[in-house]
Formats: structure tokens, C-alpha cells, sequence
């Protein structure tokens, strides 16, 4: 069992940020100890390293909370593969719609 400041520093995310997940319902409610001091688990810190992996390449909140929300949040049942080829398709979709905007501009800066 880990402190929010270990937490902090396993998950690489500012326990400020931890507090926050826990405040939208992002990362399920943390158990806490007699003195209401959060504990965490290492599955809660598998949830937070691959949250915090999820907003590096670009998620938003809402898709994280969709994505973690389809899957039993045990370890063993996260499809992680599957969430970033999703991820991965929906980046693709937006380089194509970007790719035809600057496509627009050129044909218009030739005129």
C-alpha cells in the first residue's frame, strides 16, 4: 500500500492530479486508511500509469473515462492494445481532415 505522495511519484502524476481523477469519478475511489489518508494499490497504480500514458498521446478526459469505463479495471482484464489502436484510428481520422485543410489553403495561396 502506497501514500498519495509515493503514488505520486510510481505514477509519475502530481498528487494534486490524483486528487482531481478521484474528484470527476476518472480513477475509482481510493481506499483510505483509519485516519482518511488515501492508500493505493498497485492496481490503482497500474490505472494512473496508464491514464497518464493515455494523456500523453493525446487523450481526452471524456475518451479515457469512456476507455477505462468499457473495461473491468482489473489489471489483467485491460485491453490496453485495443484502446490505443482506437485511440491510434481516431488520430489517423484527424491527420486526414487536417491533411485536407492544408490541401485547401495550398490550392488557394497558388490562385
Amino acid at each position: 500500500m502506497h501514500s498519495i505522495q509515493k503514488a505520486s511519484l510510481l505514477a509519475q502524476i502530481p498528487s494534486s492530479t490524483i486528487r482531481y481523477y478521484e474528484k470527476i469519478n476518472l480513477i475509482p475511489p481510493i481506499k483510505r486508511n483509519r485516519q482518511e489518508h488515501r492508500i493505493f494499490d498497485d492496481k490503482d497504480i497500474e490505472i494512473l500509469n496508464l491514464i497518464r500514458c493515455f494523456r500523453h498521446l493525446g487523450m481526452s478526459i471524456e475518451d479515457i473515462r469512456a476507455s477505462i469505463s468499457n473495461i473491468n479495471l482489473e489489471y489483467e482484464d485491460m485491453n490496453t492494445k485495443a484502446i490505443l489502436f482506437q485511440h491510434k484510428k481516431k488520430l489517423e481520422e484527424q491527420i486526414g481532415i487536417l491533411n485536407s485543410y492544408i490541401h485547401e489553403i495550398d490550392e488557394k495561396i497558388i490562385i
